[in-house]
Parts: C-alpha cells; sequence; structure tokens
C-alpha cells in the first residue's frame, strides 16, 4: 500500500500546544481531576498528531475506529484489528511521538493494541503487530470474500440473508457483538441548517431508496463540514430501510486496495462480480483517485455497471468533480450526470445548535452568550466546535468550574487559540484588504476611493475592525493603508462595525450577517487562507 497518499490538504485548524501533563504532588489528585487531565492531554495529541499528518490522512487512520488516550505518560492506540496497528505502527510512529511529547512531555511513550487479538507495541521497541490471517480494510471489513462471497457485513452494511450463518457474519469484524452498520452516523443526528439543507435532503433521498434520488450522488466542501457524517448517515438508513439489500460503504484509498490486490492475485474477475451486485455503493475521499489511471477506469466501468442495475452511488470529495486535478474526463463526465452538491461551513446558527447539543452531552450548562461565543470562534469546521468544547470540559474540570458558563469563562479558559495566526508570518493589512474585497465582493479602488456604496462602506468598517483585532498596526497605520489622510475616518468606520455587530446587523435585506462575515473572515486571515464570496 502506498503510505503517499496523494497530497492529502493541510490541516487548517491550529495546533494547540498544552503543557505537559503535570506529574502527581504528594497529595494525589482526584479521580475527577485526573480524568479531566486525561481528556486534555488526549485532545491536545489528536490536535497535534492531526497537525502532523494533515486532515485527510488523520480522519482516514483516526477517526473511524481507532481511540487515542493518554494515561500514566503513555499514549494508547487501540486500533479495530491488526491490520491498522501495523499500519500506524509502521508509518506515523514518528509523528505519534512527537505528538504525544507535545502531550505528555519528553518521557511520553506510544503504546499500540488493536481489539481483535490485544497485540500492543512500543515506541521503545521493534515489535509489530500481527496481521490478521485475512487482509482487511481500515474500517475492520475483510477485503476479500472469504466464505461469505462477499455478502453480510461490507464496511458498514448488511445484506439480507436471514439464516444464523449469515447473521454472524453481520458481526464487527473485530469480533464485536454490534451490528457493523451500528458504527455508523445517523442521519438522526446530523444538525441541519441553510448550509447544508440541499446535501441532507439528496442524502436522505438515497438513504430511503427513494425512486426519486438521483443514480449518482456527489457530495463536496471543505473538511469537517459534515461529508462523511453525510454519506455514512445515508448508508446506515438504508440498511434499516432495506436489509436484504447489499450496500458497501469503503474509501477511495480501500476501493484501490482492492483493486490493486485483485490484480496481483488474478482475482479481478471475483472483485467485479462482488462490487457490480450491490445497491448502494459508497465512497468517501473519492479524490484520492486522482494520478491513478487504472484504478479510474476500472472505478468508471464499475458505475456503469452500478447504474445498469438500477443500484446507486453515493461519493465524497473535498473538491468539485471538475477541480480534482488528473481526474479522466470520462469519470468527472459520469458525475456531473448525477447531483452535484457543495456542503458548506456550517452557519452561525448550525454551528451554535452544535455547541449546545455538544456542550450538553458533556454535561456543560453554557448560557446562550456563552454558545455564541464558541460558535463565532469556531467559524471553520465541526471538527473545531467538537475540539473546542472538549478543551472547554476538560479545563472546567480541572479548574473547578461551577455552575453555568459564561462567555467571560469560554474566553478564559480557552483563550485566544481560534483567533490568532497560527502561522510564523504575522498577518499583513494587504491580506486583510484582499480578502475583505473578496468576501464581500466589493472593488479593491472603491474600498480604497471615496466610494459610499453601504457595501463598501461595511466593507472599510471590516478591514478596520479585523485589523486592530488581528495585527498590531495602529489606526494611522490602517488609515494609511486604505488611502485615508486622517485615522480619524478609520476610527469611525470601525466603531460603526462595532455597532453593526451588536445590533446583529445585516450586509443587505435578507443577506448574511455581518457578524457571520466577519467570523468567517477571522477564521481565514488567522489560517492564511482567503474569505468566500458573499
Amino acid at each position: 500500500m502506498n503510505p503517499d497518499l496523494a497530497h492529502p490538504p493541510a490541516l487548517s485548524e491550529a495546533q494547540s500546544v498544552a503543557q505537559p501533563m503535570a506529574q502527581p504532588a504528594a497529595t494525589p489528585l482526584s479521580r475527577t481531576a485526573r480524568a479531566a487531565a486525561s481528556a486534555a492531554a488526549t485532545a491536545t495529541f489528536r490536535e497535534a498528531l492531526a497537525a502532523e499528518l494533515g486532515a485527510h490522512r488523520f480522519g482516514l487512520w483516526f477517526e473511524h475506529g481507532t481511540k487515542a488516550e493518554a494515561t500514566d505518560g503513555t499514549i494508547a492506540i487501540s486500533a479495530p484489528n491488526a491490520y491498522v496497528a501495523d499500519w500506524i505502527g509502521r508509518n506515523f510512529r514518528d509523528a505519534m511521538q512527537r505528538a504525544a511529547i507535545i502531550a505528555l512531555g519528553a518521557e511520553a511513550t506510544i503504546s499500540i493494541t488493536t481489539a481483535a487479538n490485544s497485540t500492543e507495541t512500543h515506541s521503545n521497541s521493534t515489535e509489530k503487530a500481527q496481521l490478521h490471517t485475512s487482509f482487511t480494510n481500515p474500517r475492520g471489513a475483510p477485503l476479500r470474500d472469504g466464505t461469505n462471497n462477499g455478502r453480510g457485513v461490507i464496511d458498514g452494511a448488511v445484506d439480507g440473508a436471514t439464516d444464523g450463518a449469515n447473521e454472524s457474519r453481520r458481526r464487527f469484524a473485530s469480533g464485536q457483538r454490534t451490528p457493523r452498520s451500528a458504527a455508523l452516523r445517523r442521519l438522526e443526528d446530523f444538525i441541519v441548517g441553510d448550509s447544508n439543507r440541499l446535501a441532507f435532503a439528496a442524502s436522505q433521498q438515497v438513504g430511503e431508496g427513494s425512486a426519486d434520488a438521483p443514480p449518482i450522488l456527489f457530495l463536496h466542501g471543505e473538511c469537517g463540514v459534515g461529508k462523511t457524517h453525510l454519506i455514512q448517515g445515508l448508508c446506515r438508513r438504508r440498511s434499516e430501510r432495506a436489509p436484504k439489500q447489499i450496500i458497501r460503504y469503503v474509501t477511495a484509498e480501500q476501493f484501490t486496495n482492492e483493486y490493486i490486490a485483485a490484480v496481483r492475485d488474478g482475482s479481478l474477475d471475483q472483485f467485479r462480480k462482488r462490487l457490480r451486485r450491490l445497491d448502494l455503493l459508497a465512497i468517501d475521499d473519492v479524490h484520492f483517485l486522482a494520478n491513478k489511471t487504472a484504478t479510474q477506469a476500472e472505478f468508471l466501468h464499475t458505475i456503469d455497471a452500478i447504474d445498469l442495475s438500477g443500484a446507486r452511488v453515493a461519493l465524497v470529495s473535498d473538491e468539485h468533480p471538475r477541480h480534482i486535478r488528473r481526474f479522466s474526463q470520462s469519470l468527472v463526465s459520469r458525475f456531473l450526470s448525477g447531483m452535484v452538491v457543495k456542503v458548506e461551513r456550517p452557519d452561525r446558527g448550525t454551528r451554535s445548535e452544535l455547541v449546545r447539543r455538544l456542550a450538553s452531552e458533556r454535561g456543560l450548562d453554557l448560557t446562550t452568550a456563552a454558545e455564541d461565543a464558541v460558535a463565532g470562534r469556531c467559524a471553520g469546521s465541526i471538527r473545531e466546535i467538537e475540539g473546542a468544547i472538549t478543551r472547554l470540559g476538560a479545563l472546567v474540570e480541572l479548574d473547578g468550574v461551577r455552575g453555568q458558563i459564561g462567555p467571560g469563562t469560554v474566553e478564559r479558559l480557552l483563550g485566544h487559540d481560534g483567533q490568532t495566526n497560527t502561522g510564523a508570518a504575522p498577518i499583513r493589512l494587504a491580506a486583510i484588504v484582499e480578502a475583505v474585497c473578496d468576501r464581500m465582493r466589493v472593488n479593491r479602488e472603491d474600498l480604497l476611493g471615496s466610494g459610499r456604496h453601504a457595501r463598501t462602506v461595511v466593507a472599510r468598517g471590516v478591514v478596520a475592525h479585523l485589523a486592530r483585532e488581528l495585527t498590531t498596526h495602529s489606526y494611522p497605520e490602517i488609515a494609511r493603508a486604505l488611502g485615508r489622510d486622517t485615522h480619524s475616518t478609520v476610527h469611525t468606520a470601525a466603531k460603526r462595525l462595532k455597532g453593526l455587530l451588536d445590533a446583529d446587523a445585516r450586509i443587505a435585506v435578507g443577506g448574511e450577517a455581518v457578524r457571520e462575515v466577519v467570523d468567517q473572515l477571522r477564521h481565514d486571515l488567522a489560517r492564511g487562507g482567503r474569505g468566500r464570496s458573499v
């Protein structure tokens, strides 16, 4: 298997570097404090590792069945099967060790176990986890038919057999007594907002097996906006609604590995037969197929064969089909013949609802203002919110905070990690001007000139507000960058913008809220990106 995962996108979130977990003092920590410290160190390890590996590889190998927990100076990794344990041990050991040092200190060690056979490997030894006798994929299900001829659980779905032998095949490959489909996320748990409403509706259609469902559903969007939740949810919904159907959910990397293994072993006919009798094929991270000409050709034939049988295909990618480099035009054309839907970043209402739900699950009593504060600082993705709530819960336990949590407590505990530049280079005024012009669709000459259009006036206020917040420049310096002779006009623009934020005003009638625009621009600028147009 090629460890180079097709240039995964860089992680956009800030790497939160926590202090090493404190060693026990003369008086032992309470059980609650130890648990909170462990949770904080675990969250720090995961964030540091995600920054090391990139969002794509981290999500592929450490968010689907692989667990991590910080205990007594060790990061304990529990992989769903021996293949995953061996792979991450061989390919990610150095990255895991660096992340463990960030979380626990210089003496930190790594242990890797498998849920199936508790095979363990330590960071200071060369022992490797033993592979299963049957080649397995990162989600735990067999890649080859074995004795079940491709039926039963295949990466998250069950077929319609009802006898005892086939019932046993509906269990996890690791030996757990839970149906494999139960490991998939549910559509019922997905928070719907204006940013994802169309994608959710289309996923529901496919999950329900509606006759109106598109033959191919292609979901795309940035990392952490809920695409994987939707594709897993529609697979689970279909398996619940139609238990006799054969459903398969895999990553594009798994599909590629299976195809290569089939070619190597001379079992290509069986590989094709197994795939082309599916009722639903769902593939995550399909952009992984870029540059893989032979796999793309096989995938195109698979889609055509599935389509002829009346089955459905659901795909997820970080990019629109037209923007995936080195994709065959035939394959892009097939994708475009279906329904292509972009999952946008969660809007403020969606983020606030997610904050409310996650906080409730952790037993955190946040005021409405505190929920708004977390939603405002985590404008990029759902994962940012999950990480913020995890850190907040751990820090609340460590600090012994009781009662309702207000916005002041949120700012004190979380600091400014979500609003500062994560790179070495400071944010430039020119970058702020460019990002604001792009996001708000304002001409640069109008912004720097004397234009008095309402949108242009608001844009100047946004530049002044963000420049004061994200840079060390004074009002006179900001005024010169905006082509103003005196700083009083810039000061007035920033004050006017503050009033719009306090009033939760919108850029135009029915337009996006000024607060949301500022949140998104702050997020993009702090991470070196450019704003999205409104």
